[in-house]
């Protein structure tokens, strides 16, 4: 059974701009001005306790498993993993579900967001430094999606996101490629006698492998701050296409080759070199393309919304 989550809050460990904060809490208001609409909730919430975080639990139109003969879209509250009471209530139309959804799409962006930035905090454990040009555009493209959060102007703001966009797009081919070649170049695991008899193998593969962390890092933080731009400009499928195509091409760098030979250097900063390589491989598992396909059209059996009550008994008009 596939959900849309939307949390009550967002999480503390995620690190977003005010602005980010400002925006899902502003669709998140209007989604719960749309369930002040719905006949009878007001009345199913009323008995509850006011404070105490439930879940209201709906399902998309047409979900047969929700309705009952007369036509009411049933919902059910949640306490601590229980059902606490049902609500019956007639649909206002598939708006609240789309604003449901819309919540829920930015939540799971930046929780993609997240993830892509603990590896890439991960890798950068083992290796801080960042410098020349293929990288100097990616922090280019991350300043300038920082300038676009904080400006007012939604105009000034959208042209910003999308000149971000540009040199993290840019930035982050450039350093894939380099990611690539990087990769290939890194000395084999299999030591011979004579490899550390002419010069010292280890060192070398040290060198190597610095460089080739720093282009891998610079390519996750790039998808992160990308998704964050397309996000910022409600781009979801785009946001889902570019990070997925993203994740593929450093997969195709050649990950699996770099986990491997990178046991060759020796420890860094008391990490082991190959740290980053394996959580990247763990998390493409866990979330590869048919996940993001799954994303893009999505088929939700239900929405979950964390809500208190006290939310719904507010005397206010839906806001669109």
């Amino acid at each position: 059974m596939s959900k849309e989550i939307i949390p009550i809050s967002l999480s503390q460990e995620i690190s977003l701009s005010d602005s980010e904060k400002k925006e899902f809490t502003r669709r998140r208001k209007s989604l719960v001005s749309e369930l002040r609409c719905i006949t009878g909730l007001p009345e199913v919430v009323s008995a509850l306790n006011q404070d105490t975080v439930y879940k209201l639990v709906l399902a998309p139109e047409g979900a047969k498993l929700y309705k009952d003969a007369q036509g009411n879209l049933k919902g059910v509250f949640y306490k601590d993993g229980k059902i606490v009471e049902h609500a019956k209530f007639q649909e206002v139309g598939p708006s609240m579900l789309k604003a449901a959804k819309a919540v829920g799409a930015q939540v799971l962006l930046v929780s993609i967001a997240m993830q892509l930035n603990r590896i890439e905090e991960q890798v950068s454990k083992i290796f801080k430094e960042f410098h020349g040009d293929r990288l100097a555009e990616i922090e280019t493209g991350k300043s300038l999606f920082r300038q676009a959060c904080g400006m007012h102007d939604s105009e000034k703001r959208e042209q910003l996101a999308l000149h971000a966009i540009t040199e993290l797009t840019r930035g982050f081919e450039k350093t894939a490629s380099a990611l690539s070649r990087q990769i290939s170049e890194l000395p084999e695991q299999k030591l011979s006698f004579f490899d550390n008899w002419i010069g010292d193998k280890s060192k070398e593969a040290e060198e190597s492998h610095k460089m080739a962390v720093e282009s891998f890092s610079a390519c996750l933080s790039a998808l992160q701050t990308l998704a964050r731009c397309h996000l910022f400009l409600e781009e979801r499928e785009v946001a889902l296409s570019s990070v997925d195509e993203g994740l593929s091409k450093i997969e195709k760098a050649g990950v699996d080759i770099a986990y491997v030979r990178s046991r060759l250097a020796p420890k860094i900063n008391g990490h082991f070199p190959e740290d980053g390589w394996k959580q990247f491989i763990v998390y493409r598992k866990t979330f590869d393309s048919s996940s993001f396909s799954s994303l893009i059209h999505p088929e939700e059996d239900v929405v979950e919304i964390e809500i208190k009550p006290s939310e719904l008994m507010e005397k206010k008009h839906a806001e669109m």
